[in-house]
């Protein structure tokens, strides 16, 4: 008389199966997830000092960052240079008083709003704060 018996039953595979794929599902879920979590509170990413703030109303950029700024009517204002469509950075033409990304073609007025696709968002404005006589700039919680 012989008895068949296999090495593993039914219930120890489907089990197995079972906790694999709930490991595989967490690993790809996590990446997701950080993806997806809001930002926490911004860096000061750059400062200049509030002597060295030009007083003008046209944009101008902060030497290599993405940071352009100019003294309006409300005060100091800074625009986070990113295009909105795909990040590519956008540079400011005073000639046609609008924002443009080389990258696809969006345009955007001198506030930043979109006036020309693919883009639709507007361009974000960095947060500027006054401190001990600087201007601390903010990176967008993007």
């Amino acid at each position: 008389m012989t008895i068949d018996q296999s090495l593993y039953t039914r219930r120890q595979v489907l089990g197995l199966g079972r906790k694999t794929l709930l490991v595989l599902g967490v690993g790809c879920l996590y990446p997701v997830s950080r993806f997806l979590r809001a930002k926490e509170n911004s860096l000061a990413v750059a400062r200049i000092a509030s002597s060295e703030m030009p007083l003008n109303i046209s944009w101008q950029r902060l030497g290599q960052t993405r940071f352009w700024l100019r003294q309006g009517n409300d005060g100091v204002e800074a625009m986070w240079a990113s295009c909105t469509h795909l990040g590519c950075e956008v540079s400011y033409d005073s000639v046609q008083d609008q924002w443009i990304c080389p990258c696809h073609g969006s345009r955007f007025d001198k506030d930043g709003q979109p006036v020309l696709g693919p883009a639709v968002i507007p361009l974000v404005r960095a947060e500027v704060k006054e401190k001990d006589g600087f201007y601390l700039l903010h990176q967008p919680a993007v």
